[in-house]
């Protein structure tokens, strides 16, 4: 069992979805895809980095877009949902 809800689509996390790792990010698990693949929202990582020390949401913002947006590949390992 997983530590967080899958879509009632999805029976398993995919073999290639990438979980982030740390303190408080997953709660910025919003939900999952039919394939399995977590979606993150992006205002949510950046509360749970800045919570994890991050000076503010200018240099979490920017952690996110070098660290962690270029791991979503070419549609593989996660989705990230932006507000409007």
């Amino acid at each position: 069992m997983s530590r967080f809800d899958l879509h009632p689509g999805a029976p398993e996390l995919d073999a290639e979805a990438i979980v982030l790792e740390g303190d408080g990010l997953d709660d910025a698990i919003i939900g999952s895809t039919e394939e399995g693949k977590l979606v993150y929202d992006h205002d949510l990582l950046i509360e749970a980095f800045v919570a994890q020390g991050m000076k503010n949401e200018a240099e979490a913002r920017e952690w996110i877009d070098y660290n962690v947006l270029p791991l979503m590949g070419y549609q593989a390992g996660f989705v990230m949902c932006y507000r409007k």
